[in-house]
């Protein structure tokens, strides 16, 4: 009984399943990966018409630590993948860079991109605290202990949070040192 030959996509090199969903090139009839397709925008046969147009990597764009290899391990899955790739055609993990990343590197970034709507509001919050001239010490008080525990989540919003922040905490601390020596001089003044 003669055996299927496992088709190999000629776009990541790995065996294409029975279950998997394909795409055929129009030209060659290659047979890719559905997502090895759309990863590539097009074939990637070489000498085929739909190969799409790409642009060199420079030198600088590949890790020094990975010239001369072709793969890298992928930090959420540990499937082997390319090099440069940005994104694991296996978990669909993506990536801000083609540096290789550990996988706590990689754990730690996706918990701060995950928990950026959360600090975006809270930063929203502190700021409308802190402007609110009755509610500064509360929300200098509040900043100040936030900032520091969410540091770095601040830094990978847009810098208009980060400004908003600061401008916040510099007001409250304001209001709340001039409510400070207002109601001591309102005290001096009773008590005399």
């Amino acid at each position: 009984m003669a055996e299927t030959p496992t088709l190999a996509c000629p776009y990541c090199l790995s065996s294409i399943g029975d279950q998997e969903r394909t795409v055929s090139c129009s030209s060659c009839r290659a047979v890719y990966h559905e997502e090895c397709w759309v990863e590539n925008g097009g074939c990637a046969v070489y000498g085929c018409k739909e190969v799409p147009v790409v642009e060199a990597r420079r030198a600088v764009e590949i890790p020094v630590s990975y010239w001369g290899r072709e793969n890298k391990p992928c930090p959420a899955c540990h499937q082997e993948i390319l090099a440069a790739a940005l994104r694991c055609r296996h978990c669909g993990a993506t990536f801000a860079s083609a540096r290789p990343e550990d996988a706590a590197e990689f754990q730690a970034r996706a918990a701060i991109g995950a928990s950026l709507p959360e600090t975006r509001r809270t930063a929203t919050w502190i700021f409308v605290l802190s402007v609110v001239p009755f509610l500064a010490p509360v929300g200098a008080v509040w900043g100040l202990i936030w900032h520091r525990a969410n540091r770095d989540s601040v830094r990978a919003l847009p810098a208009l949070y980060g400004a908003l922040g600061r401008i916040g905490l510099i007001v409250s601390i304001a209001l709340t040192v001039a409510i400070v020596v207002l109601t001591g001089l309102y005290i001096g003044v009773r008590g005399h």
